[in-house]
């Protein structure tokens, strides 16, 4: 029962979340910003992306899965971004390129040790999952680069030191849940060959 009650909860919290996220959406819309509209939306997109990710594949992603990944975006979209956090909190970026990798590290964890519609389990899940994860960060700072080339006087990278700060604490992240994952699987906190 008690468990049952946690899901609800966990849920809820969800879809709140989730729901929050549209707050940016429309008041960017209210001030004409297109731009903005795009990115916020699509944001508020990757809150239910956990949602259509089960429907496609017939996996079930476990709760707190999807909560992590939907309050990754929501520090990002709605706390990053519309409330400016990443101005006025110093080593905000850095918390989130962390915790960001840290998530859909842990995701990528979740869907390849469980059977879907399109594959079985994948042997090396938690090297899989490391490389996807260490992979996804370096294509989002491949994005706020072509973000800086295409719409003049955004600046989400703010230089060589920025990006590369970003790319360790991606690093980091999916390092820290490989090494969770990794010793909650085998018992074992260290790698080593087998004997």
């Amino acid at each position: 029962m008690n468990e049952v009650l946690v899901k609800k909860r966990k849920e809820k919290l969800n879809k709140v979340l989730v729901a929050l996220l549209g707050i940016p959406v429309v008041f960017s819309i209210i001030r004409a910003k297109i731009v903005e509209t795009i990115g916020y939306f699509i944001f508020w997109l990757g809150g239910f992306s956990p949602y259509v990710y089960e429907k496609i594949t017939h996996q079930e992603i476990p709760e707190r899965t999807k909560l992590m990944l939907s309050s990754s975006v929501f520090l990002h979209s709605l706390m990053g971004q519309f409330l400016n956090f990443y101005d006025k909190i110093f080593f905000w970026d850095k918390i989130l390129h962390f915790y960001g990798s840290f998530v859909i590290t842990y995701f990528f964890y979740q869907i390849l040790t469980k059977k879907s519609r399109f594959w079985d389990e994948v042997p090396g899940a938690v090297l899989m999952s490391f490389l996807l994860g260490v992979f996804s960060g370096v294509l989002w700072e491949i994005a706020e680069f072509t973000t800086d080339k295409i719409l003049p006087g955004y600046n989400t990278q703010k230089g060589l030191d920025d990006t590369m700060l970003d790319l360790i604490f991606d690093l980091l992240g999916c390092y820290t849940m490989a090494k969770i994952v990794y010793r909650k699987r085998t018992g074992r906190f260290f790698w080593r060959p087998h004997s």
